[in-house]
């Protein structure tokens, strides 16, 4: 019951892409970061075509969404063994 409500908070949470997107938008240099991400992005997709890029760009989203959550976590202060509850409960 508590790692579902925790869940709720820190995962299931609609506001949060909205509210995340606001934020780095107000943030000096995301959009210029992002043009340039745009940018390169577009590049190697020309280069390698739609099939290998998606490839990539999917493997990579995974990994890094790991990277994001646990530094999400870490960064509200909980512990390492409420994160393991918490993965136990996905699994």
């Amino acid at each position: 019951m508590m790692n579902t409500i925790l869940y709720s908070l820190f995962e299931d949470n609609p506001r949060i892409p909205g509210e995340l997107n606001r934020f780095c938008r107000e943030m000096p240099g995301y959009l210029e970061a992002r043009q340039e991400f745009d940018q390169a992005a577009d590049q190697v997709l020309q280069l390698v075509g739609y099939r290998l890029y998606a490839r990539l760009e999917e493997a990579m989203n995974a990994y890094q969404a790991y990277e994001v959550r646990a530094g999400y976590f870490f960064g509200l202060g909980l512990r390492q063994e409420l994160l393991a509850a918490l993965n136990r409960d996905q699994t």
